[in-house]
């Protein structure tokens, strides 16, 4: 295997746990309980993971390229943007729900009295997972995607 491959497969697999470790350490709000005054504990795995989606965008992107090089025009001008398009989509509305559910859950963000993070940050211990989740992952990979074929297309037009 080539160690680009390797070595993007690795942080495809790092973001994954990730997502698990922000997950984990981001507290869940149960009614009727008490607000953690800990600080939050989350944003170290958030900042991490955050990190490490970047590189694997970048790495994404370069691989992207030269494979999509190989394969038919029909595919890279219409079949993969046309499919991450769709799963972007997918992404967003997912995303959108995760935003309502936690909503609810919190009676509110930041700017509402009644709230449990009422003056809290946004980013705090109960809304990391809005930051970075498996639909942020997923949109992510998707967009890196599209992009690779926007630059294959326009590196095809040059030439």
């Amino acid at each position: 295997m080539n160690r680009r491959y390797g070595s993007t497969l690795i942080l495809l697999v790092l973001n994954v746990l990730g997502v698990f470790a922000v997950d984990i350490t981001t507290f869940k709000y149960r009614i009727g309980r008490g607000i953690s005054g800990n600080g939050n504990p989350g944003i170290i795995a958030l900042i991490i993971s955050l990190t490490l989606l970047a590189i694997l965008f970048i790495l994404l992107v370069f691989i992207s390229i030269d494979y999509l090089r190989k394969l038919p025009r029909k595919f890279t001008m219409i079949v993969i943007p046309s499919l991450s398009m769709v799963t972007i989509v997918f992404m967003i509305f997912g995303e959108l729900n995760k935003m309502n559910v936690l909503e609810q859950n919190l009676k509110g963000f930041t700017n509402d009295k009644d709230s449990v993070v009422f003056r809290f940050g946004w980013i705090n211990q109960y809304t990391n997972t809005l930051f970075y989740n498996g639909y942020i992952l997923g949109f992510g990979i998707s967009l890196a995607i599209l992009v690779s074929c926007l630059i294959v297309r326009i590196q095809s037009i040059d030439t």
